[in-house]
């Protein structure tokens, strides 16, 4: 069995995931672009894994922001990186990846078609894509050297673009990640991701806590209370009423939670109070995160505008876009994901359903 794996990216989720599979006897390469250098350690280095109450001195195999290395160094590439920085990977990765690789994104939200249309504009081979709905663990970068996972999602949705080679690759992925469910298509999943759920509406609700305390509260057991949920159940039937629209039907947000394994079947407050690893986070120091900008610019700006193309209503999405930009100055539309950087645009439900 080939049991060797590309991390792209070197952040909370990369360097946590390339350690996790070095302890679990894989052969890992670390790859970060070149001008994120200063964020890698090096060759040889001995790295600290923090896991269930053990500290373990790890070293992975390559450490590189050689593109061609990572590519060469497996046929499985991970990439871990926040929504923003999609792009750039995907043309790091144009005209020297290959139809013999498998290239997911940890978590996607759509990424893995603005991928495909990268690497067409490109002119680029193009590997199965795939992406996930969520990120494989909760985890936090130490330092360079240093990442602690305080816990793995124990059921971890998987979409391959194209959607009939599914169960071949899902079952290469086993082999490295524990507790993999199958989504039908990318969509499906894309749809599936959970944070643009609950963050944009959390962070905008608690906007005024956050930067008096600097973050200095439980954000999921004390930010989210009756009358925040109400307007992260809005969103959330809104996200459901979409997927309908491509034939799917998706777990509610507190439904999907429980599936994950975070907490007790029952509503939102009752699902979320009940799990130890959601109740242990602090709400982000700054109105200014990435719970905001990344899950409004990557997330219900982005499903807004699958709505909006088949008339469906996304009333709550498009408030909270409108009321994020607002508290920040700027405008969470101008540089989000799009319709025509998913290469969807100019397609019909049918042909959507052919292209994925």
């Amino acid at each position: 069995m080939n049991n060797k794996i590309t991390i792209m990216g070197s952040g909370n989720t990369g360097l946590s995931t390339a350690l996790k599979m070095k302890n679990d006897g894989h052969k890992v390469c670390l790859f970060e672009l070149p001008e994120f250098s200063e964020s890698l350690g090096k060759n040889n280095t001995e790295f600290k894994l923090n896991i269930n109450d053990n500290q373990i001195n790890l070293k992975l195999d390559l450490i590189t922001t050689n593109v061609v290395e990572a590519i060469s160094f497996s046929k499985i590439i991970i990439i871990c990186v926040p929504a923003y920085a999609h792009k750039e990977f995907a043309k790091s990765i144009s005209n020297k990846i290959s139809t013999e690789h498998l290239v997911v994104l940890m978590p996607g939200t759509l990424g893995s078609l603005e991928f495909k249309t990268i690497l067409k504009n490109n002119s680029s081979e193009i590997p199965i894509l795939g992406e996930t709905d969520t990120s494989p663990f909760v985890c936090r970068k130490i330092n360079n050297n240093e990442a602690t996972i305080l816990g793995e999602v124990p059921s971890l949705g998987v979409a391959i673009n194209p959607k009939e080679k599914t169960q071949a690759y899902v079952d290469k992925l086993n082999s490295f990640f524990h507790g993999l469910i199958s989504y039908k298509d990318v969509i499906m999943c894309g749809l599936s991701s959970l944070n643009p759920v609950v963050h944009p509406a959390g962070v905008i609700l608690n906007s005024g806590r956050i930067e008096k305390s600097n973050g200095e509260f439980y954000f999921y057991n004390e930010g989210l209370t009756e009358s925040v949920v109400r307007v992260i159940n809005s969103v959330d039937s809104e996200r459901k009423n979409i997927a309908n629209h491509f034939g799917h039907e998706i777990d509610s947000v507190a439904d999907a939670f429980h599936n994950a394994g975070f907490g007790i079947k029952g509503d939102l407050l009752e699902t979320i109070s009940s799990s130890k690893m959601l109740t242990s986070l602090k709400a982000p120091g700054v109105v200014n995160h990435r719970w905001l900008t990344e899950d409004i610019s990557y997330g219900i700006y982005t499903w807004s505008l699958l709505g909006k193309k088949f008339n469906i209503e996304t009333h709550t999405m498009e408030t909270l876009v409108e009321m994020g930009s607002i508290l920040l100055g700027i405008d969470l539309k101008i540089n989000g994901r799009n319709l025509d950087s998913l290469g969807l645009s100019d397609l019909d439900i049918s042909e959507i359903n052919d292209y994925i």
